[in-house]
This record gives structure tokens, C-alpha cells and sequence, in this order.
């Protein structure tokens, strides 16, 4: 009890009692001699003042030279397990990616059709001429139901075989004849100097007039047209031709049908009138280049079950056509025309496991062809000032040659350059 009287005494000194260090410091006297517990205190100022000189820097401040940055967040068990979390998602991700290419490519392989193939025709364009014992020139004037500006011949100006490559290149009928003979006065026979091709010698497919009163001309343009109708012809298989396909003119927008655009089509019909390749139609487009520049494998397989159109290889399909419920139910057909006749189906009378395939379970030949312009509608009314002529016009032709002056700068005048260019035809027939 004593010692605590001695801790609140007001008196001006006092002898503090052992053991109550901190008793001194609630002492309210002028003057105290320090204890021993006073060394301890100074120890712990000291620390403070050590912990204040080397204080954490601020969130922002310039690196001294070959200062590491410290980043406390990486260091911790979230960051840890996030990073851990990431890497075996980012690996789920790719494992996931391959395992579905591969699938994807197994697919598309085990799709193909595994019967055996008989090969009929691997053309290389060897030598120096066109091989009259595999191609056939058709030489004909009449546009070939399609309303062409072209007359095909079989000139070495249209044709020829050069290093390897088979060349179809469209010429100026101007050029053989004169430009006053091509737009009046001039009479074209092909009948009368034996060289027609056509079934019907006796109508326009054989012989047309120039007469500038009616605006009638000749075709302005010669050109090309190669078969294999009289070689080699085949039911179900394949045609594999590194050729460029499509039209011609270059496209002065992203929306323009020109090379940038390739087509495939089947046509089929009860009459020429009634085509239902609308329902058999696919368009591809380019939107970086063009096909006109460079090289392109085009194919085709043929099947009892369906048919399909590929570019680089039989896995990258195009136009895939099944035959389903046949090609008169696919094509819409109307049951009578405007004036009344009826139309029928004409492969009806088919019989067969495969019936629906009619008409494409007949032998089939392969054309390869330059042409130009034509009133069918392929080239479309809708371009506009892109297309010098109306498909509507009766002198179609001689619109498009009155307006020589707006395309005919676009051709090069290197024949190559202008050509349709095929390196190899390859066909199978399956066996």
C-alpha cells in the first residue's frame, strides 16, 4: 500500500519504488530522476524513426536505374490460382480446336465417295497442236440458245497450244474482215463452205447477213469452243481442270458480277423456256483478288446420289446438289405454259433405284468455251452503265459493238493476256 501512496504523491520529490517504471511518467513532479524502463522506450523511438526513413514508396515514381518495380500482387495465392485457371482453360481451348479440325477433315474425307475410279482422259496439252483425236472445234455463228456476240471458229487465233497450256482467246471479227464487213454487206455461210457444226444447218447457227438498215451484223467477236463429244463422254465421276471460270470484265465495286465471282449451275428442264437452274445455283466470290489472277483447280464429282462442284480440292465444296425427290419436283415446274400447253415431267417414265437422278444419269461431255455478252440474262440488266447493251434489244450485238470504245481498252493486247488459260483435263469414269 505504500508503494502506491508513493506513485500519487504531490509532493516536490519523491524516491519512486522498484518495479514502477511507468509510474514516472504519470508523475506530476517538476523534476524525476529517469529508471531503467526509460532505455527501453528510447529503443522503440528509435525503430519508429528507422521505419519512417525507409517508408514504402508511393503508388507512382520514376524507377532508379536497374530498380526491379515490386509487384506484391503476383506473389499471392489468387494470383496463383487465376494463373493456374488460365492455362489449363487456354489449353482446353486448343486441345478442343484440333480435336474439331481433325474431326471436321475426317468428315469431309469419309463424305467422299469410295468406289473405284477409271481414268479417261489426262490431258496435258502436249506438243505443239491441239489434239483433233480428243478435242472437237464447234464452228457455229448463232450464240448457242444463250444470244452470244461470238462466232467460234477453229483458228489458231482463237486456239493454240503453247508451252504447255491451252489458250481460248477471244479475237475481233474486224480484225479477219474489216469493220465495214462486220456491220453491213457481208454474208457469213458456214453451211455453204462446209465447215457449220451445228444440227440445223438451215437457220441462224449457220448463217447470218450484215445489214446496217436493220442493224443486224455479224457476230463482232471470234472465239472458241472445244468438246470431248466424239472421245471421251462419261456416267458418273469425276473432271478435275486447272482453269479460271467466270466472267471476264473486271469488278469496279465489291457488289460487281466479274472475276471476282465463279458459278456453278446445273440445268434442267422440260423445255429451253423452263431452265431450273435457279434451284441448282451457287456463286462464289473472291473479296481480295481475282480469279483472272492466277491459277485455280476447278472439279466435279458425279455420284448416283448427288452431285458437287469443289475448288482446290474435292473437300472445299461448292454447289452440292442431292438428288432427293428428283429434279422436276426441285425445279418448280408450272403444269402448263402461258399459252396453255401442258407441261410435262419428262423423266416420268424412269425407273430404277436411282430414277431420281434423271436427267443426270445420261453420259455427259465435257465443253470448254470463251464467250462473250449474251442476252440470257447471265450478264443482268441491273448493271447498269457497267453493260453496254439490252438484253432486251433485238440488235443486242450491235449495241455492244457501237460501244467498242468503252471496253475494248480493258482488253490486253497480249492474246495470253486475254485468254482463258488451262494447264490439264483430267476425267474418271467410275467403274
Amino acid at each position: 500500500m505504500s508503494a502506491s501512496a508513493s506513485v500519487q504523491s504531490h509532493s516536490g520529490a519523491a524516491t519512486p519504488a522498484a518495479g514502477f517504471y511507468s509510474g514516472s511518467v504519470q508523475s506530476h513532479s517538476g523534476a524525476a530522476t529517469p529508471a531503467a524502463g526509460f532505455y527501453s522506450a528510447s529503443a522503440n523511438a528509435s525503430s519508429i524513426n528507422a521505419a519512417l526513413r525507409y517508408r514504402k514508396p508511393f503508388a507512382q515514381r520514376v524507377l532508379k536505374e536497374g530498380e526491379t518495380p515490386e509487384k506484391p500482387w503476383m506473389n499471392s495465392k489468387k494470383t496463383h490460382s487465376s494463373k493456374r485457371k488460365a492455362y489449363w482453360i487456354f489449353n482446353f481451348g486448343v486441345s478442343l480446336g484440333v480435336v474439331g479440325a481433325a474431326l471436321l477433315m475426317y468428315f469431309a474425307y469419309a463424305s467422299m465417295p469410295k468406289g473405284k475410279y477409271c481414268l479417261v482422259l489426262d490431258e496435258q496439252f502436249e506438243g505443239t497442236t491441239i489434239n483433233k483425236d480428243i478435242w472437237f472445234h464447234e464452228i457455229e455463228s448463232g450464240g448457242y440458245g444463250n444470244g452470244q456476240f461470238d462466232w467460234t471458229t477453229d483458228s489458231t487465233n482463237n486456239s493454240f497450244i503453247q508451252d504447255g497450256k491451252l489458250y481460248i482467246v477471244p479475237t475481233l471479227t474486224s480484225d479477219a474482215l474489216g469493220e465495214a464487213a462486220t456491220t453491213n454487206g457481208y454474208t457469213l455461210n458456214l453451211t455453204e463452205a462446209g465447215t457449220c457444226t451445228a444440227a440445223n444447218k438451215s437457220d441462224a447457227n449457220c448463217a447470218v447477213a450484215s445489214n446496217s438498215s436493220t442493224g443486224v451484223i455479224l457476230p463482232p467477236i471470234q472465239s472458241a469452243r472445244l468438246m470431248t463429244n466424239f472421245s471421251r463422254i462419261i456416267r458418273y465421276g469425276r473432271v478435275e481442270i486447272d482453269i479460271f471460270e467466270g466472267r471476264g470484265n473486271l469488278p469496279k465495286q465489291r457488289g460487281s458480277k466479274g472475276t471476282n465471282e465463279k458459278t456453278s449451275s446445273l440445268h434442267f428442264g422440260p423445255d429451253p423456256l423452263f431452265d431450273g437452274y435457279g434451284f441448282a445455283t451457287k456463286v462464289r466470290n473472291l473479296w481480295r483478288n481475282f480469279f483472272n489472277q492466277g491459277s485455280h483447280t476447278f472439279g466435279l464429282e458425279w455420284t448416283e446420289e448427288k452431285l458437287w462442284t469443289w475448288e482446290h480440292s474435292p473437300i472445299f465444296k461448292n454447289l452440292v446438289v442431292s438428288y432427293g425427290q428428283g429434279f422436276w419436283k426441285r425445279g418448280k415446274f408450272p403444269y402448263q405454259m402461258a399459252n396453255g400447253t401442258l407441261l410435262e415431267n419428262p423423266w416420268a417414265g424412269v425407273q430404277g433405284v436411282h430414277a431420281n437422278a434423271a436427267p443426270f444419269d445420261q453420259e455427259f461431255y465435257l465443253i470448254l468455251n470463251v464467250a462473250v455478252g449474251g442476252t440470257n440474262g447471265y450478264f443482268a440488266d441491273s448493271l447498269g452503265d457497267d453493260k453496254p447493251w439490252s438484253n432486251d434489244a433485238k440488235n443486242a450485238a450491235a449495241q455492244f459493238w457501237q460501244a467498242k470504245d468503252s471496253w475494248l481498252p480493258t482488253w490486253p493486247k497480249d492474246p495470253k493476256q486475254r485468254s482463258m488459260e488451262i494447264e490439264y483435263v483430267k476425267m474418271w469414269q467410275k467403274c
